[in-house]
C-alpha cells in the first residue's frame, strides 16, 4: 500500500496566494463597481439639474445681421416663433432664454436701479437681435415703487400733465434699458383697482391717453394701449377670473381715437369673452382670430396678448397645448408667457413649430409678425 505523499509547501502556499488574490480581486471589482455606479449617479444628477435649469435646450444659429438688415429667410422657424414670445426675465434662467433667442423679457419689481441694469445687461450682452425689455408701469401698478414714485393715472387731470407723466416715465424707463411699457390702460371704468385708468368720459380718457403715449414714445419707449376691446377692469380681476361682457362703441372709442391719431405703437388684447360690437365667439379675446383679424384690418402696429398663464385663461382650456395652439392661431404678434420654466417655453415653441409644419398655422402669418417685431426693434427687414 502506497503512502500518501505530503502536500508540498509550494502547493499549499499557491492555494493560499490564489485565495488571497481572489479576495483582493473581488474587493477591487466591488470598488470599481461602486465608483462606476457613483459616477453614473453623479452624471445623472448633473443632467437632472442641467435639464431643470433649461441648459439642455439646444442653441440656435447666430442670426445674420448685416448693416442692420435682417433677412427672414436666414432665420429658422424656431427663431421666428421665439421672436414672438416674451417671458419673465429671471436672471437664473438667462442662459437657456438667451439660447432660444426669445423676443423679449418682462421685468417685475427689483430692489434698485443697479439690479435692473445688471439683469438687463446680462440678457442683452452679445445678442445680435436684442430682447424687448417690457415692464408694467401703468396707473397705480409700479414695479419701481421701492425707489421711485410716479403720479397715478387716476390723478392726472390735464393733457399737459399727462404728456409730462409720459415723458418722465419714458426717460426713467429708457435709462433702465426698458423698451416697451404695457401702458396706458384705456378701459373707461376701473371698478377693481380704481387707479389704473384715466378718469373722465371717453373723449377725456382718449385725449389723456394720447398725450401720455406721445410723451412716453418721445423718450423711445413703445406704448401699449390696453385692454382691448375694453371692460376688462369692470367685471372681475382678470388675473383670477375669466369673465364675459358686452362691448359698446364707447369702449372702442379710445382705441379708434389712438389709431386715428397714428400714435400708439402696440395694443394689448385681453382675456375677456366679449359680445356686442366685438364678438370673441365664446372664447377669450386674445385667442379669437376674429377679433385679431378685425383689429389688423384697421391697425398695423404690434398686437400683444395679455399674459396667458392668468388663472381665468388657463382654466378655460383643457390643457396648455390647447391654449398655446388657440392663442397662436388667433394671430397676435407677441405672446406673453410668464411660465418661469424655460423647458415649458421651449416645449411651446416646438409645439407651434409642428403646427406650422402641419399647416395648422401659416408661416406667412408668422413672418408678418416677426417683420413687425424686428422693425420695432430698429432693423431693416428683408422678406
Amino acid at each position: 500500500m502506497k503512502k500518501r505523499g505530503k502536500k508540498s509547501k509550494f502547493t499549499s502556499k499557491s492555494k493560499k496566494a490564489l485565495s488571497k488574490l481572489k479576495k483582493k480581486s473581488k474587493g477591487k471589482v466591488g470598488l470599481y463597481l461602486f465608483v462606476f455606479l457613483l459616477t453614473i449617479n453623479v452624471v445623472l444628477a448633473g443632467l437632472t439639474v442641467a435639464k431643470s435649469r433649461g441648459l439642455l435646450i439646444p442653441g440656435q444659429p447666430d442670426p445674420v445681421v448685416v448693416n442692420n438688415v435682417v433677412d427672414l429667410d436666414d432665420l429658422t422657424l424656431e427663431q421666428k416663433i421665439a421672436q414672438m414670445v416674451v417671458v419673465l426675465g429671471v436672471e437664473y434662467y438667462s442662459t437657456p432664454l438667451r439660447k432660444m433667442q426669445l423676443g423679449g423679457i418682462h421685468l417685475h419689481a427689483m430692489k434698485g436701479i443697479e439690479q435692473f441694469h445688471k439683469v438687463v445687461g446680462k440678457f442683452q450682452e452679445g445678442m445680435e437681435i436684442p430682447f424687448f425689455v417690457t415692464v408694467d408701469l401703468e396707473g397705480c401698478v409700479n414695479p419701481f415703487s421701492s425707489f421711485m414714485e410716479f403720479q397715478l393715472a387716476s390723478e392726472v387731470e390735464s393733457i399737459g400733465d399727462s404728456f409730462q407723466k409720459g415723458k418722465s416715465e419714458g426717460k426713467f424707463l429708457s435709462e433702465l434699458g426698458a423698451t416697451i411699457n404695457f401702458a396706458p390702460v384705456v378701459d373707461l371704468d376701473d371698478q377693481i383697482w380704481n387707479c389704473r385708468s384715466f378718469k373722465g368720459d371717453k373723449e377725456k380718457v382718449s385725449e389723456l391717453a394720447n398725450a401720455y403715449v406721445l410723451g412716453l414714445q418721445d423718450e423711445g419707449i413703445i406704448a401699449t394701449a390696453k385692454h382691448y376691446p375694453g371692460k376688462t377692469l369692470v367685471i372681475k380681476d382678470p388675473h383670477k377670473f375669466l369673465a364675459a361682457a358686452e362691448i359698446t362703441e364707447d369702449d372702442l372709442y379710445p382705441y379708434d381715437f389712438l389709431i386715428e391719431k397714428d400714435s400708439i405703437k402696440a395694443i394689448m388684447i385681453s382675456h375677456l369673452i366679449t359680445y356686442g360690437k366685438v364678438n370673441s365667439e365664446g372664447k377669450p379675446s386674445d385667442a379669437s382670430q376674429r377679433i385679431t383679424d378685425e383689429l389688423i384690418a384697421k391697425y398695423d402696429g404690434l398686437i400683444v396678448t395679455d399674459e396667458i398663464n392668468m388663472l381665468g385663461m388657463r382654466n378655460f382650456y383643457g390643457s396648455l397645448d390647447e391654449m398655446y395652439l388657440e392663442v397662436f392661431k388667433a394671430g397676435p404678434d407677441i405672446v406673453l408667457n410668464f411660465n418661469s420654466d424655460p423647458n415649458e417655453i421651449y416645449r411651446m415653441i416646438l409645439l407651434i413649430k409642428e403646427a406650422v409644419k402641419d399647416g395648422d398655422i401659416s408661416e406667412k402669418r408668422i413672418d408678418k409678425s416677426v417683420k413687425k417685431i424686428l422693425e420695432a426693434k430698429g432693423f431693416i427687414v428683408k422678406d
